[in-house]
């Protein structure tokens, strides 16, 4: 299975990557993940809604139609960590591949919350893009250690 990320934003700086590698190196190898960094589209000359509508078809040029995909927004449905390995051992079943989507600064278009097969809230804070990766890669290992009675997950 490929877990594909795909955010606006700047790519990690050096201590960042090592954070998500350190996850990504304990997950099986039949397990990929794979990150897709674009660039956010701010510029004065836009409003916010020609960003996010400049950002929206960046993100929807990346996106595969077989693909299950995760808008990840605020106004999603919030679940906790055993429900969320619940859905990636469904998704693992039925897909090939999950999309996760991490819009810019201004959140993510209604199209893409319209093209996807669920909107989740991973929390009612406010995360930095660059914090969120890594929280999103530790909740994917945290899902392959519940599914495996890994002792990770207390």
């Amino acid at each position: 299975m490929i877990i594909r990320i795909i955010s606006i934003g700047n790519k990690l700086n050096l201590s960042e990557s090592k954070s998500i590698e350190y996850f990504i190196k304990q997950l099986p190898k039949n397990l990929q993940v794979e990150f897709i960094n674009l660039k956010g589209q701010q510029n004065p000359k836009y409003t916010h809604q020609e960003v996010i509508k400049k950002e929206s078809k960046l993100i929807l040029s990346r996106i595969l139609k077989k693909d299950f995909v995760i808008a990840c927004d605020s106004t999603g449905d919030q679940i906790n960590s055993s429900q969320f390995s619940k859905l990636i051992l469904r998704c693992q079943k039925n897909y090939k591949t999950i999309c996760f989507i991490i819009g810019g600064s201004f959140g993510l278009s209604q199209e893409i919350k319209d093209n996807s097969n669920m909107i989740l809230s991973v929390s009612l804070l406010t995360f930095p893009h660059r914090l969120f990766r890594l929280i999103l890669v530790e909740q994917i290992y945290r899902a392959h250690t519940i599914m495996n009675n890994m002792p990770y997950h207390k």
